[in-house]
């Protein structure tokens, strides 16, 4: 079923992305190919019976339906059902049969009245004359196959609603784990590496002289244990709200998606700029307690940043500083820049040297989560190690 549903939605995205009943394009299109191709297959075999000039407007008819159905099938729909049942009753062609039904189903799924008044229809076929010159045991065995595979196509139907409904359940669930996994790393489990980092760094600092100076330390270590604290509420909130959250959202709603608060331009970009430097201050006087060193450069910023392009930016600058902390030499320069380009992508470099003992703090994984999420993303994600020099640039697409 997956590379059919591949094979579909690659079509839907040809013939119109911002259609709002894919499906139905699909169907129509493959139903008014099929029609072309069993009538001119009806012409070529048998001329005296098919070509007429009644019928070959009941095929237009059917045809334009299907065409027009695949843009306001509300209205369309009918247009082909009724010609393709008239058509059915004339020719005994296969493909009109099955308009019918396929119409009569879409039909019902876009108002209950309508799919009530087309089973209607579709029913009348078993009572409607057969023409003179065809075989009423035809006729009636075509009607009977339809009404019989009737409940199995519904069947099908349903099976494949549920298995979206199901898919999408589970993708929606493997995103909320992914991001609860994210939100641990980012911020606990940086946190805490930051409180181990300071104890050690003031372990091996010696006991401060002035006590004003032990007491400020003590401060910071218990800012550090709040962060942690406040940033593991945080994800139980998270948690515990899921299953509400997701009961109130649509599955096709995105974070990336959000709208921007309405505020003119201009108020947004200083408002984003202003953000994107108190994280960038907050993170330097983090590395600089523990003893770094550095630049930290923040580009201009144009436009606007969508509140997905935000949320990650900032998720991957903290995580950036948190692996400078963790893993770089404190005694030598670090770098960290953030540009926008012409085309606003996101341009992001660093800069340090590893450390000779480094405390293996951490899983390492932070760093590939943001690779995936950026590359998938149609951006680039380059690390270079040169002895204990460490480079990594970013270029993260502003269509993110």
């Amino acid at each position: 079923m997956r590379p059919i549903r591949s094979a579909v939605n690659r079509l839907i995205r040809q013939l119109g992305p911002g259609n709002d009943h894919p499906v139905i394009m699909v169907a129509c299109v493959l139903l008014a190919a099929a029609l072309i191709a069993e009538y001119l297959t009806k012409v070529t075999t048998d001329v005296s019976a098919t070509v007429s000039v009644r019928h070959l407007a009941l095929a237009l008819v059917t045809f334009v339906g299907l065409i027009g159905g695949m843009f306001r099938p509300r209205w369309f729909l009918w247009a082909a059902l009724v010609a393709g049942e008239v058509l059915l009753m004339r020719t005994l062609m296969i493909t009109p049969l099955v308009i019918s039904i396929v119409c009569t189903g879409f039909l019902a799924y876009l108002n209950t009245w309508s799919g009530t008044i087309a089973t209607g229809l579709l029913l009348m076929l078993l009572f409607a004359p057969a023409p003179p010159s065809s075989n009423r045991l035809l006729v009636a065995t075509l009607m009977h196959v339809a009404l019989y595979c009737f409940p199995l196509l519904t069947g099908l139907l349903l099976h494949m609603m549920r298995q979206r409904d199901h898919d999408s359940y589970l993708l929606r669930r493997q995103q909320e784990h992914e991001d609860t996994a994210r939100d641990l790393h980012d911020t606990i489990s940086n946190d805490l590496a930051y409180l181990i980092l300071r104890i050690d760094h003031a372990e091996a600092s010696g006991m401060p002289a002035v006590e004003h100076e032990y007491r400020q330390q003590l401060r910071e270590l218990r800012d550090a244990a709040n962060r942690a604290m406040t940033h593991t509420h945080a994800v139980i909130d998270s948690l515990e709200t899921w299953p509400e959250r997701q009961s109130q959202s649509q599955p096709s709603e995105s974070r990336s998606t959000t709208a921007l608060p309405l505020v003119p331009a201009a108020d947004h970009v200083a408002m984003q700029q202003g953000e994107l430097q108190s994280l960038i201050d907050d993170e330097e006087a983090k590395l600089e307690s523990l003893g770094f060193t550095g630049d930290n450069l923040l580009g201009e910023l144009r436009h606007p940043l969508s509140p997905g392009m935000m949320r990650l930016l900032t998720g991957l600058l903290a995580e950036l500083y948190a692996n400078t902390a963790k893993h770089a030499d404190p005694a030598e320069w670090y770098a960290v820049s953030i540009s926008f380009d012409m085309n606003d992508d996101v341009r992001v470099s660093v800069s340090d040297t590893v450390a000779e003992h480094d405390g293996k703090l951490g899983l390492r994984s932070g760093l590939d989560r943001y690779r995936t999420i950026i590359e998938t993303a149609g951006g680039s994600f380059a690390i270079q190690m040169e002895q204990r020099h460490w480079q990594l640039d970013i270029r993260i697409p502003s269509k993110l």
